[in-house]
């Protein structure tokens, strides 16, 4: 039972990280997320789905263009929706991933990968499989930032009025990223200087 009622005491992050990933995007799509992670661009592509924390509440389907900079979807910001679902790209050098992100899971589906460059058959699935693990790597340091972003005292202060202003339609700067380290098995987060773990 204490499982299921974290999920649902934290249901709401992937909504928020999803929302931050958005602004983050905006305001500077490239991603420098410490020595372990090699730069990457994020850019939001044609399709989001913005709707309101509460269960069961109406969603705002936006496809086609670039929906993220259109006025419906700044509005639904407004209104206090958040994104649930996006699809999304990353770049990295020559590189690029495509795939939805959904808020509820937050786990990507439809991925497309970069082309792959071997020949053989076992060299393709070897590369194929070190092309998702780049991109779990990259997904993974992105809400490794998030939540240290979200959980540093500094969130009241810095990084929500700057996320507010920016859904205002003001001119604002995003908060330098924290780094990432990334391990096998899961993410390590450091905490911010004077922020007990």
């Amino acid at each position: 039972m204490a499982l299921l009622e974290n999920i649902h005491h934290t249901a709401f992050l992937g909504a928020e990280f999803l929302t931050w990933l958005w602004f983050c995007s905006e305001q500077d799509p490239e991603m420098h997320l410490g020595d372990d992670i090699e730069p990457f661009e994020i850019y939001f592509d044609d399709r989001l789905v913005v709707g309101s924390p509460t269960i069961n509440a109406q969603e705002n389907l936006f496809k086609g263009g670039h929906p993220t900079s259109s006025l419906e979807a700044k509005t639904a910001l407004r209104l206090g929706k958040l994104a649930h679902e996006a699809k999304v790209r990353i770049t990295r050098q020559s590189q690029e991933w495509s795939f939805t992100l959904r808020a509820a899971q937050l786990s990507p589906s439809g991925i497309k990968l970069p082309a792959v460059l071997a020949r053989e058959d076992d060299e393709r699935f070897y590369e194929r499989m070190f092309l998702l693990e780049s991109l779990d790597q990259m997904l993974k340091a992105l809400f490794s930032s998030f939540l240290q972003r979200r959980l540093a005292s500094t969130w009241k202060t810095v990084d929500l009025p700057a996320i507010q202003a920016w859904v205002r339609g003001e001119s604002v700067e995003r908060p330098p990223m924290p780094p990432a380290r990334m391990h096998a098995r899961y993410v390590e987060f450091e905490a911010p200087q004077g922020e007990a773990r």
